[in-house]
């Protein structure tokens, strides 16, 4: 069977991409206490049907659960079922000493300089891996049970989170990543960078030079969002928090340059958005000719792509803030990018507008007319 793609349509045939629907549950190692039901509508959660082959955390499932509509009907209609679940909010709602203290009743004696030791030595960064000798010595007593499985993951996340923050747990990235969508959907885009960016360095930090494309450097993470689709989503908000942030501008061309060099498998539009997105940052970092050489270069390299043309073409004529500063406009330049484009012609000039944008520039006032 074919694994289907996160932004393909879901099997499932809601008409959703697959990462809103079904993506992800019963992956490997989930929590086997996840209750059944119809998929969530949370936008950050992947869904609760099964997905065949998804190498998704059993952290990221429980966070799933926790947030899914199924779980909060649950809570209304049988609280006493849903009392029976672990989840990472009841989990970090407990202080230190209470899951300790249920760690011993489940006979697990867990020392916090012994715990940091193996945290420090753990590869993946997983917190949740360092329950499984717990896991495996409660199967052996006989007493092994899913939900007991569950808090046991659950608690060596938290205590991790508590007890060795200095090196961030994968989970810790997800809370953080998962965070910043919030804030982002909320309409602060400047906290969302702020959470985001310490996401960005420790992922970085850890990424191998094998690993050449955002796919083979999934197992970094292996939580609610893809690297793929969130380092796209960083970039972005960075660049609406650089328009009125400048000091945000510089971060744009270090995440940038980061990514093409660490990801040149990927090509393709996203290479092509990261090269046009490090032209425009350098132009919000005030180095124009560094700006323009890049978007230049692009254009150069794919001259069958508008991309390049278009980005170019609309920084020369309203500036790299449009409307929202002043600045240098040369209009006929612009004019001229965008005619070169649809002359060669470029094969995806309809996707940008180019001729609705040649159109606009050519019957747009004077600057003089318009000022006046």
């Amino acid at each position: 069977m074919a694994k289907t793609g996160r932004n393909e349509p879901c099997p499932c045939g809601s008409g959703k991409k697959h990462k809103r629907c079904c993506l992800g549950v019963r992956g490997h190692g989930a929590p086997a206490s996840f209750p059944a039901g119809p998929p969530p509508s949370r936008p950050s959660s992947a869904g609760l049907g099964p997905s065949p082959g998804i190498d998704m955390s059993a952290y990221t499932v429980a966070k799933m659960l926790q947030d899914s509509p199924i779980f909060e009907e649950m809570k209304r209609t049988e609280p006493r079922r849903a009392a029976r679940f672990w989840t990472p909010e009841r989990i970090g709602a407990l202080d230190t000493e209470a899951i300790v203290s249920r760690l011993r009743l489940l006979h697990v004696d867990v020392d916090r300089d012994a715990f940091a030791e193996r945290a420090a030595a753990c590869p993946s960064a997983e917190a949740w891996s360092l329950s499984a000798p717990w896991r495996r010595a409660l199967a052996g007593r006989g007493r092994s049970a899913d939900r007991e499985d569950d808090f046991l993951g659950l608690a060596a996340c938290e205590l991790w989170k508590r007890w060795y923050p200095q090196r961030p747990s994968r989970e810790m990235l997800d809370d953080w990543m998962q965070e910043g969508y919030d804030l982002s959907m909320a309409g602060d885009a400047e906290a969302a960078c702020e959470r985001w960016w310490p996401v960005w360095e420790v992922i970085r930090d850890r990424l191998e030079p094998r690993m050449r494309s955002c796919e083979q450097a999934e197992s970094v993470l292996r939580g609610t969002q893809s690297i793929f689709n969130w380092v796209q989503d960083l970039a972005q908000e960075l660049h609406n928090v650089a328009l009125d942030a400048s000091r945000f501008a510089s971060l744009g061309v270090q995440l940038c340059r980061e990514v093409l060099a660490q990801f040149p498998e990927d090509g393709g539009l996203f290479e092509l958005n990261f090269r046009a997105d490090l032209g425009e940052f350098l132009f919000l970092d005030d180095r124009a000719e560094e700006g323009e050489a890049v978007l230049a270069a692009l254009i150069e390299d794919h001259p069958d792509e508008a991309i390049g043309y278009a980005r170019l073409s609309s920084i020369v004529a309203h500036g790299v803030r449009g409307s929202r500063a002043g600045g240098p406009s040369d209009v006929p330049r612009a004019i001229a990018l965008l005619e070169q484009a649809i002359a060669r012609p470029v094969q995806d000039a309809s996707g940008w507008d180019l001729q609705a944008r040649l159109d606009y520039l050519r019957t747009r006032p004077p600057v003089d007319e318009r000022s006046s």
